[in-house]
């Protein structure tokens, strides 16, 4: 309604200049690119009220009296309802912008053409809504996997190193356990009370405990490596192209602001 007024009080505004002047009515209206963003905070539904908290790929969860509702699910949403998503200020900052640490937004641009395209494509509200939170989750939890990547595998070569060197030293006996008074401690009971066995069982622990931290830490790259191409395979059937598997590279800010204010604009 306010884009309606907005226009009819334009071309009105133009006629009239057009008018007293006696030449042609033009036919270009020139249409501001980016509408203000909104600032209420509060979404009406048809059966439950309340401050917008959170919208993410899950769905939305409400405020009202002081108290969170249980989480609603965007296809649970009229399309009357969608758009009054659009006009609060959470709902439409979780669908415009995306924040990271890494670069800046003029790195961003081909993926946020891409975006936009992908929005545009969309068949209904609904669907541009949730594709485009999915698509936001994937990226969000894109760049934390890759941020944790080089740590885990710093960690991994560390513990790989102390491994080696532990399982080295009790091959070769250590300083003390030398392969003589191994033999004795096996072969003659007397010697499980020595000092020379509390001092091998201790080896064998810290071999052991090397051993078990070398292989977890393997297990944990070999994780975040496959999370990696997991969230690539997901990101790419929606047409966003990130790479499966080393080297990576971050995913800048984004604005998005364009499209989703199309949408309130002319839908």
């Amino acid at each position: 309604m306010k884009i309606t007024n907005w226009l009819a009080c334009s071309l009105a505004v133009m006629a009239l200049a057009t008018r007293s002047q006696g030449q042609p009515v033009a036919n270009t209206v020139i249409i501001p690119r980016f509408l203000d963003t909104p600032t209420n905070t509060s979404l009406v539904l048809s059966n439950v009220s309340g401050e917008l908290r959170v919208l993410d790929a899950e769905g939305l969860v409400l405020e009202t009296n002081f108290v969170f509702l249980p989480r609603i699910k965007l296809a649970d949403l009229s399309p009357v309802e969608l758009r009054a998503l659009l006009e609060t200020e959470n709902g439409h900052a979780a669908l415009t912008t995306f924040r990271s640490l890494y670069g800046t937004n003029g790195q961003g641009t081909l993926l946020e053409k891409q975006l936009q395209q992908i929005w545009r494509q969309g068949k209904s509200l609904a669907e541009k809504i949730q594709t485009r939170l999915d698509i936001l989750k994937g990226l969000r939890e894109y760049n934390t996997t890759v941020a944790l990547l080089p740590g885990s595998m710093a960690a991994a070569g560390q513990y790989e190193i102390h491994a080696v060197a532990v399982n080295d030293w009790l091959a070769s006996g250590g300083p003390y356990l030398t392969w003589g008074h191994r033999a004795a401690i096996a072969s003659d009971g007397r010697w499980g009370r020595h000092e020379e066995w509390e001092r091998l069982e201790r080896a064998n622990d810290r071999a052991m405990a090397a051993n078990s931290q070398a292989i977890g830490a393997e297990q944990q790259v070999a994780a975040y490596l496959a999370q990696c191409a997991t969230l690539s395979a997901r990101l790419a059937s929606h047409g966003i192209a990130v790479p499966a598997a080393p080297p990576f590279s971050f995913i800048p800010p984004l604005t998005l602001k364009a499209e989703v204010d199309e949408e309130r604009m002319f839908n």
